[in-house]
């Protein structure tokens, strides 16, 4: 692709301020990590909070720049008003188009990676090939590879999405993070269906407030095809009303599902043994059976099978595939056997902490243990609701770290701590580890652990450095030093 065909790229979507265009170089990469660059790519000058690529031009061996600002050099340039979205359609348009492709995107504060994954594994067993970009994984049909980041850089996605498409998949199933729509990560992409699940409190650090966090997940609906269809959990209050509102004012097909809504689905059992859950779909009752224990997982599951649906993929055939789905890692695993039954679960957010807790409270006889923390460099206002929701569900709190970051410890604990009043319940560990030793010597027949916040997670993070750390290969080791693995 010639320079000249990326500035007129830009220039259509009224991104460009200006141009120096000395001579046209062809492009044959794009970069946005100056120490990748070579002979023939473009590389995006971006001034962060950080630092300002911008002032390292000049030392790449990039054939031209698409920049924030005018820079002194004699390559190629174009500066633009919004190098975010410049980014974005550069990026799927250079390594597209992927037009040939059908997109499934779901957005929400939690539960996010059980959809799109769960929709992957239908259209993958389907047999048409699926590329899937989650907080878990990233993948196609023949490459695997564990993630960093809930929605990725466009660069990266675009890359992974050119890959399946060379594989010859014939879907994408993507979760569309807050921070990566605010960030315009999926700008000139085109989405078939997308699902709202819920919102709930969470990254105010970075949105302030509800109304600001909901107008960052609702760009996802600026996204979508004039067929597509969203599919939104109505129960989830007003947030979705409004969503569905945001939706239909845009001429997108609304489908909503929940308890009172377009698709209805009962819960029929739900315990340790997972979940039987009966939908309607097209005016027929369905039955499903899945392993996935959680009755709250159901909103998760119910936007999927309706997306495969209207792709045409027979309900039994979907059945097959949900009976046999076991989920994500970390979210609501339980192991159990001699001598501890504990839960892996990711919840870092009030609801989600109090979904988890509210589902096993119900299934213990004894007493429900609760190893826990906060994150670090996040939002400072769900810390105290967090410590409520423990101390509301669980009858022996262990409070601990989780991925501090740059922050103290101990004010975090702190301010986790300003939820619980019942200090009787508490014991504050700040080593995980030893937090997670002590519960499981506290467990007693009839007892239940769970280990929330960091589910999936390999390390933890201390101001700058990381230590590997998984929640599940820890407790193992640990019953493994009691003797009891």
């Amino acid at each position: 692709m010639k320079f000249s065909n990326i500035v007129e790229l830009l220039s259509k979507n009224d991104l460009v301020v200006g141009h120096s265009l000395s001579y046209d170089p062809e492009i044959n990469e794009f970069c946005e990590d100056s120490r990748k660059t070579g002979e023939g790519s473009l590389f995006a000058c971006i001034k962060g909070s950080r630092f300002d690529s911008h002032t390292v031009a000049n030392e790449t061996k990039a054939a031209a720049f698409v920049c924030q600002y005018e820079i002194k050099t004699s390559k190629p340039y174009v500066i633009v008003n919004d190098i975010r979205r410049a980014v974005s359609l550069i990026a799927y348009n250079f390594y597209g188009p992927f037009d040939d492709m059908k997109f499934f995107a779901v957005t929400g504060t939690k539960g996010k990676t059980t959809s799109a994954t769960l929709f992957s594994e239908i259209v993958k067993a389907y047999g048409d090939g699926c590329a899937l970009m989650t907080t878990v994984v990233n993948s196609t049909p023949k490459f695997f590879e564990l993630s960093d980041h809930t929605t990725q850089s466009p660069i990266y996605f675009a890359k992974l999405l050119q890959r399946a498409k060379s594989e010859r998949a014939k879907f994408a199933s993507l979760e569309a993070s807050s921070q990566g729509l605010e960030m315009k990560r999926l700008d000139g992409l085109s989405f078939d269906r997308i699902a709202f699940l819920n919102l709930t409190r969470d990254h105010f650090d970075t949105h302030l407030n509800f109304e600001n966090y909901f107008e960052a997940k609702a760009h996802l609906i600026d996204l979508v095809k004039p067929d597509g269809i969203a599919f939104i959990n109505i129960d989830a209050g007003k947030w979705a009303k409004l969503y569905a509102q945001r939706a239909s004012e845009k001429g997108i097909k609304v489908i909503t599902y929940g308890k009172k809504a377009d698709v209805i689905f009962k819960i029929k059992k739900s315990d340790d043994n997972g979940t039987k859950f009966v939908l309607n779909v097209d005016g027929e009752n369905i039955d499903f059976d899945t392993p996935i224990i959680g009755d709250f997982m159901v909103y998760d599951l119910v936007p999927s099978i309706l997306s495969a649906v209207s792709f045409g993929i027979g309900i039994d055939f979907i059945r097959d595939v949900v009976k046999k789905f076991r989920g994500v890692e970390g979210r609501l695993e339980r192991y159990h056997g001699n001598g501890y039954d504990f839960y892996i679960d990711y919840a870092h957010t009030p609801a989600a902490l109090e979904a988890v807790l509210k589902f096993v409270k119900k299934l213990t006889k004894g007493r429900l243990i609760l190893v826990f923390g906060a994150g670090g460099d996040a939002d400072r206002g769900k810390r105290p609701l967090m410590g409520s929701m423990a101390q509301k569900y669980a009858d022996l709190i262990f409070l601990t770290n989780d991925n501090p970051k740059s922050e103290d410890p101990m004010k975090i604990i702190n301010e986790v701590m300003n939820g619980i009043s019942e200090r009787e319940k508490l014991r504050v560990i700040p080593d995980r580890r030893m937090a997670i030793e002590m519960a499981l010597k506290e467990w007693r027949d009839g007892d239940k652990l769970v280990i929330a916040g960091k589910g999936h997670e390999r390390v933890q993070i201390f101001n700058g450095y990381e230590v590997p750390f998984k929640d599940k290969d820890v407790a193992f080791d640990i019953l493994k030093g009691m003797g009891l693995v």
